[in-house]
């Protein structure tokens, strides 16, 4: 009886796997030294001919390796969360260390502090799942987590567009294993880089890069930021699954080994997701509707003993809502000539092929090609007065791409790492408008084609350690655009100077281009007294930028790290209207709503100006506790086409976040773990075009006028919320049970959305955020 007591109280093992690999070149090192260093007596291993290494019958509960290497910088992995119900598999970059005159550095914590890619030295963030998962208000959406970063607010609670030191969403990049796609989110719009919810699925993510500013050459064809994201691989050792339901939908996710004697894996999920369940609680979900997307997603991993890694992955999902705005009694409608019914469908895909060969002495290449796409349809039905409906607007933007991408890294020497790269893509579009006219009753078609252009790219950089403390790093980039034959040749520069094995200053700077979205070329004006039309965007040049970064970065100890960047931008050949009535336009200030913005007169003669200080104080995971707070100071102004310097509608003054967690065992062998999470966001509102109140009062039609002239003086009120989660996990034997409950903005603050006109009421009207949003779920792997 006593022995069976004994043996119940034991602690549950787990596995903990991983590889070991040379950061820059990304090939396995063999004969590395782990060390398990949060066990006693300390376990080590040393890593096989794949660089692999592994811990067999470890308890639960979270665990630090040290890794050593000859010739090697130390790496250190800590809180590693070990549970009963899958197996950990951890990847250990190390990167190579040089001694001159008796002087060696040696950098710690590389995974915590430094990329994924190490050659991007300034602006960026290490976006971790298991962060994703255990920071509030993330709702397990890598936009909404890279919204707890200095410098980086969103549009709206509804939305998770990224706004990156006061530029538009439209200048984000999306990249997915290396290659660029499209807009990843549910519920976008045409031409977005944002929308309601993430279609990248947080179990599958490993840690990804998030740049802010100041992108080495590597990266191209946008201005504001670049979500680097890379899927992990699958368990290559055994089958395991993980369930996960909540109230807005249900999802699957298995992994497991393929062709098991070369290590290959296979990685799937499914979702699906529902409202219904929030709207029969009375959440306020912003609008009369009930939205319902899918998405899924893979990964197969197959090394070879000759040919090199080969690996295919894919991402696919579609979303679906319809807002209902019909009061048949018409006696309320007051200056409402008709109310609109808007559907929203959107699909988006991205497939890919990838091979890696690394049999060549210090060299690495790599070859990918893949095929993605999007679609958005959107249409709206007009019901007037006497309860007649007609079509009233409709639009599809379709897009697809192929793409294909080469790279090749060399590290002839321990100082000098080379990358280059080719792209080649070729963009497909089969675009339509239809728009009603209703003071003249006809319809319009400003968009109706089909066709194709092309965009190659070209890299070239290179990273020299001229001592153990200065690095340099020197690029330049180039693109190519069919449309209208442009062209750009971008320099780009990094230096990185440790003061001391724990302090680091850092600059970079460059030259930076984007094409304008592609469904704008082909849009198409007409003349109403000439039958002719205009196409001025196929005509517009490259937005072009100018970006300067200036950074200190000091790790106080393994725990707390302090960070402090400046930074400037001026775009230029931005597109901008000369049109009066119209010059506040400027394609810097699009990009997070549920409208497509044209002008006819636009032309690339417009700047802008970004700049300010991004200060971040974190302490990383230990003994069950985090904190991060970041404040950011910024400005964000732009010229238009009269000349005029304004604020842009992102010009919001100062961003400031606040997160800290506790994670508590509440049981010896750590079965049961309790996580406890807060969240608060202090922020300046956003700027807006104010309505002319006194001339859409006595307007009696439904046409709303705007104060052209003090575009994007006013400004929202501050916005102001707090997140919670809480967090139970359970280990049993075989399986992990988590059960999360959340609510953002549970204090219920009132936050300004937008300033509208009430055409029922005929008077100006402000309308608000979403209140508090609560969503709770249960998870198991086994």
């Amino acid at each position: 009886m006593e022995q069976t007591a004994q043996a119940s109280l034991k602690s549950y093992t787990q596995t903990l796997r991983g590889t070991v690999i040379d950061a820059g070149l990304r090939t396995p090192l063999i004969g590395a030294t782990v060390v398990l260093v949060s066990v006693d007596p300390i376990r080590a291993v040393s890593t096989g001919i794949d660089g692999s290494f592994s811990f067999d019958k470890l308890p639960i509960g979270r665990h630090s390796l040290k890794v050593t290497y000859l010739g090697y910088k130390e790496g250190e992995v800590s809180n590693i969360m070990v549970v009963s119900g899958k197996e950990t598999v951890v990847p250990v970059q190390l990167e190579e260390s040089f001694v001159q005159e008796s002087e060696v550095l040696v950098v710690a914590e590389r995974d915590k502090s430094l990329p994924q890619n190490l050659l991007i030295s300034s602006s960026v963030h290490t976006l971790r799942p298991d962060e994703i998962n255990r920071f509030a208000g993330s709702r397990q959406d890598p936009s909404r987590m890279a919204a707890n970063y200095a410098g980086v607010s969103s549009a709206s609670d509804q939305r998770n567009d990224l706004i990156v030191r006061g530029n538009s969403p439209l200048g984000v990049l999306w990249r997915l294993e290396g290659v660029e796609i499209p807009n990843p989110n549910h519920f976008t719009f045409t031409p977005n880089t944002g929308g309601a919810f993430s279609l990248l699925n947080n179990n599958l993510l490993a840690n990804s890069d998030f740049l802010t500013g100041a992108f080495p050459a590597e990266y191209g064809n946008r201005i504001g930021a670049v979500m680097d994201v890379r899927l992990r691989e699958g368990n290559n050792k055994k089958v395991e699954n993980t369930l996960q339901l909540g109230l807005n939908g249900m999802e699957v996710v298995t992994e497991g080994p393929l062709v098991k004697k070369w290590g290959g894996s296979f990685l799937g999920s499914m979702r699906l997701f529902t409202f219904r369940p929030l709207e029969k609680l009375g959440v306020d979900i912003g609008y009369d509707g009930l939205p319902r997307y899918q998405d899924g997603s893979f990964k197969i991993v197959l090394p070879t003993p000759k040919m090199g890694k080969f690996s295919a992955w894919g991402i696919a999902g579609s979303s679906n809502v319809t807002i209902y705005d019909i009061d048949e009694d018409t006696t309320t409608w007051g200056k409402v000539r008709y109310r609109l019914e808007p559907t929203l469908n959107n699909q988006m895909y991205a497939f890919g092929v990838h091979h890696t060969f690394s049999r060549v002495p210090k060299t690495v290449t790599e070859l990918i090609v893949s095929t993605s796409g999007s679609q958005v349809e959107a249409t709206s039905i007009a019901t007037y007065r006497n309860l007649t409906s007609k079509l009233f607007y409709y639009l599809r933007n379709y897009e697809r791409q192929l793409i294909t991408r080469f790279n090749v890294t060399h590290k002839p020497t321990n100082r000098i790492l080379i990358k280059s790269g080719f792209t080649w893509q070729k963009m497909y579009y089969n675009n339509k408008e239809i728009m009603y006219q209703d003071p003249r009753d006809v319809y319009e078609f400003p968009l109706d084609a089909q066709g194709s252009a092309s965009l190659v790219q070209a890299y070239l950089l290179s990273k020299y350690s001229l001592t153990p403390r200065l690095d340099v790093q020197a690029g330049l980039y180039t693109q190519r655009f069919s449309i209208a034959n442009r062209s750009a040749y971008e320099p780009r520069v990094s230096l990185d100077y440790y003061l001391t094995d724990a302090q680091r200053i850092y600059l970079s700077a460059g030259l930076h281009s984007q094409t304008q979205p592609l469904v704008y070329y082909e849009y198409r004006f007409f003349s109403q007294e000439r039958p002719e039309y205009n196409q001025p965007y196929n005509k517009l040049d490259f937005t072009r930028s100018r970006q300067v970064v200036l950074g200190y970065n000091l790790n106080v100890n393994a725990s707390w790290r302090l960070k402090a960047e400046a930074y400037f931008q001026y775009h230029y050949k931005v597109p901008v209207s000369k049109r009066a009535g119209e010059e506040a336009f400027s394609m810097l200030n699009l990009g997070t709503d549920y409208s497509f913005v044209t002008v006819d007169s636009v032309v690339s003669k417009g700047t802008g100006r970004n700049y300010g200080l991004e200060i971040t104080a974190e302490r990383f995971l230990k003994n069950g506790f985090y904190a991060l707070g970041n404040l950011s100071l910024l400005r964000s102004r732009y010229t238009g086409g009269d000349g005029k310097e304004r604020s842009t509608t992102f010009d919001i003054g100062y961003i400031s976040n606040f997160l800290v967690g506790k994670e508590i065992n509440l049981d010896a062998e750590k079965r049961h773990h309790l996580s406890v999470d807060l969240r608060v966001n202090f922020s300046g509102g956003r700027r807006y075009v104010p309505i002319d109140s006194s001339k859409t009062s006595q307007e009696p039609t439904n046409k709303i006028y705007y104060d052209v002239a003090n575009a994007y003086k006013p400004q929202l009120k501050d916005y102001f919320r707090t997140d919670v989660r809480v967090s139970y996990q359970l280990n049993t034997k075989k399986t992990t049970h988590w059960i999360f409950a959340a609510a953002d903005n549970f204090l219920n603050n009132q936050n300004e959305l937008y300033y509208g006109w009430d055409l029922e009421e005929n008077t100006e009207k402000v309308y608000y955020q979403l209140g508090i949003y609560p969503y709770l779920g249960y998870r198991i792997q086994f």
